[in-house]
């Protein structure tokens, strides 16, 4: 009996501590984001939209929302907070970090830690 009940006492312990959905999210480092997006597409969801992000080597990004018109900008890793940022013209720049539970990824907006996920596939993949 004192055996079962160390048992469930260590369960609920493991339970408390992790994350929602049982998961442990990992941040991304700098040089994981840039592997992740050069020359790749996001494939998102931003705030209920579902969205495409394609990300050039050079710097030069294209976002494009379902029903929209494409929009270009910039991104970049700023390595010293391992975090992506992009500019663009209606908003300037804006920094994000990058998590993964294993599975998916996810922009993490600063200030109200905002998830939002994605998945990513190889060159530019923009249609819907």
């Amino acid at each position: 009996m004192y055996r079962l009940a160390f048992a469930v006492m260590i369960g609920l312990s493991a339970l408390l501590q992790s994350p929602a959905g049982g998961h442990a999210d990992e941040k991304l480092t700098a040089a994981e984001i840039e592997i992740l997006l050069e020359d790749r597409t996001a494939l998102g969801n931003w705030r209920g939209t579902e969205t495409r992000q394609y990300f050039e080597a050079s710097g030069a990004t294209v976002y494009l929302e379902k029903g929209g018109a494409p929009d270009e900008g910039k991104w970049k890793v700023d390595a010293a907070k391992n975090q992506y940022c992009s500019w663009w013209r209606r908003g300037g720049w804006a920094c994000y970090d990058v998590e993964t539970d294993g599975t998916t990824y996810y922009w993490v907006t600063p200030g109200d830690d905002y998830r939002s996920p994605f998945t990513m596939t190889d060159g530019r993949q923009m249609g819907f």
